[in-house]
């Protein structure tokens, strides 16, 4: 189970205030992702995990003046993309690959259902968890949980497109 925690940005300002999360695992931090909140650069991330870095980026496919626009999603390490996601409509992402996922906002707010594509068997979620201050003071946060093992750097892509999708709201 990962989660994602506010973390303070590594660079920002009034002009491009950006927008940062600790990702954590059994309360011990693996990483961090950090959105850039530039104009120019929307849709742009970069995550670390241990010693390795990635770059996500939003690259739109639609025009501005539909309702709605659609986009892919990708994660490179280097020059190579290492996960994909096509946004199929305003609340449902489709992850490219042979063992293609379903990521779907079933309802209003930052819940996703994960599900298969070939069957939609429900594999997971990603909650937004609400902040509390008993038993322990934590702040919102952003939960990933499966029933099946899925690779690291697939876990925290599906959580940077959640991170990013509410982040553009």
């Amino acid at each position: 189970m990962l989660v994602l925690f506010p973390a303070k940005p590594e660079r920002s300002t009034i002009w491009a205030p950006d927008l940062a999360f600790a990702i954590r695992r059994d309360d011990a931090e693996i990483g961090r992702i950090e959105l850039s909140g530039s104009p120019k650069r929307v849709g742009e991330a970069s995550i670390r995990l241990g010693d390795r870095r990635f770059d996500c980026r939003v690259h739109i496919t639609g025009r501005k003046q539909w309702t709605y626009v659609p986009s892919r999603w990708v994660m490179y390490a280097g020059e190579a993309e290492l996960h994909a996601a096509v946004r199929e409509s305003g609340t449902t992402f489709l992850m490219e690959g042979p063992d293609a996922l379903r990521l779907r906002r079933p309802t209003f707010g930052g819940t996703f259902a994960i599900e298969r594509v070939s069957d939609a068997a429900r594999l997971g979620e990603i909650r937004w968890l609400r902040p509390r201050l008993v038993p322990k003071p934590e702040p919102q946060r952003i939960l990933l949980d499966t029933s099946i093992e899925l690779p690291e750097t697939l876990e925290v892509f599906l959580l940077w497109i959640a991170a990013q999708d509410r982040g553009s709201d």
